[in-house]
C-alpha cells in the first residue's frame, strides 16, 4: 500500500490561513491534538461575522489532503468574498492525520462524528467531536438555508475488498431540496466537465447508492448531517474524489479540481 504523497507542510497550511486574519478575520481555536513531538496541534475556525450564510470544510480524515490544501490555496479568493458575504471556514479539522496520514484522529474515532448531537448516541465519540459540534451549535451562528460545502475524498486503497469500476468523483446531498439547489448544479456541472468527473451510478464502500454521481440525504452521522437536520443548511455537499493510491490521481490535480469547484460553490464566473 502507498502511502507517501506530496501534501503541504502543515505549517503551510496554517500560515496559508492567518492572511485572513491580518484582513480583520476572526480566528477561534476550537480543540487541540496532541502532536507527537509534544506540545499540541490546533484546530482552528475562521469567520468573518458571528452569523454566517455560507461553510466551508476540510480535512476531517488525514488520508485525504486535498480539501486543506484547496482551501489553504483559496485563501485570496476567501478575503475578497468575505468583503461582502459572511462565512465560516473550518479548513482542517484533523491535523494530527494530516500529519500522521491517518483517518481519524489519535483516540482512532472521526473527530466530526456528531451521533451525540443528532441523538443517537449518548456521548461524542471523542474530544474534538464533542468540542466541534458544540462550536457549530452554540459558537457561531449558521443561518438557516446556509450552504455548505465539505471537501472529503474516497481513498479506496483503504479497502482492499472493495471493487469499483469508475474512475472520477460523486457526491453527498443533503438538506430540504438540496439535489434540485442551483449550487448543487453548479458543483455538479463543474465535475462533470472536469478531469475527475461524477462517476454516473454504483455502490460507495460503505454501502451507499450512487444516482446520477450523488447520494441523496443520507443518514451518516456526520458534521454534514449535522449542519442539514440539526441547523437547516441547504444544500450541504459533500465532495469525494476516489484514489486508487496516495497519488493516484496526482493530489496536484485533485488540488485544481477542488479549487474550481470552489469557485462553482460562489457562483464564481471563472467556473
Amino acid at each position: 500500500m502507498i502511502t507517501a504523497d506530496s501534501r503541504l507542510p502543515l505549517v503551510e497550511i496554517f500560515c496559508a490561513f492567518e492572511e485572513l486574519v491580518i484582513a480583520g478575520w476572526q480566528m477561534c481555536e476550537v480543540a487541540s491534538q496532541p502532536a507527537k513531538a509534544g506540545g499540541s496541534l490546533p484546530i482552528r475556525a475562521y469567520f468573518n461575522a458571528d452569523e454566517v450564510d455560507a461553510v466551508l470544510v476540510g480535512g476531517i480524515h488525514g488520508r485525504e489532503p486535498a480539501g486543506a490544501m484547496a482551501l489553504a490555496r483559496y485563501v485570496p479568493r476567501l478575503e475578497q468574498l468575505g468583503r461582502t458575504r459572511p462565512l465560516l471556514v473550518m479548513p482542517l479539522l484533523n491535523p494530527w492525520g494530516y500529519v500522521e496520514r491517518e483517518r481519524y484522529g489519535p483516540s482512532g474515532q472521526s473527530v466530526s462524528d456528531s451521533e451525540h448531537v443528532l441523538g443517537r448516541t449518548a456521548a461524542p465519540a471523542c474530544p474534538e467531536a464533542g468540542a466541534i459540534t458544540a462550536f457549530v451549535m452554540r459558537g457561531i451562528r449558521v443561518r438557516p438555508g446556509s450552504a455548505v460545502l465539505d471537501l472529503h475524498e474516497d481513498p479506496v486503497y483503504e479497502s482492499p475488498g472493495y471493487q469499483f469500476e469508475g474512475v472520477g468523483s460523486y457526491l453527498y446531498f443533503i438538506g430540504a431540496g438540496a439535489s434540485d439547489h442551483e449550487v448543487s448544479h453548479r458543483v455538479a456541472a463543474c465535475l462533470r466537465r472536469s478531469s475527475l468527473p461524477l462517476i454516473a451510478s454504483g455502490l460507495t464502500r460503505f454501502g451507499e447508492a450512487i444516482v446520477d454521481g450523488a447520494v441523496v440525504d443520507s443518514a451518516d452521522g456526520s458534521i454534514d448531517e449535522l449542519f442539514a437536520r440539526r441547523l437547516g443548511c441547504t444544500p450541504v455537499i459533500t465532495v469525494e474524489n476516489l484514489l486508487r493510491e496516495a497519488e493516484a490521481p496526482p493530489l496536484a490535480e485533485r488540488v485544481r479540481v477542488y479549487l474550481d469547484v470552489l469557485d462553482a460553490f460562489f457562483g464564481d464566473p471563472r467556473a
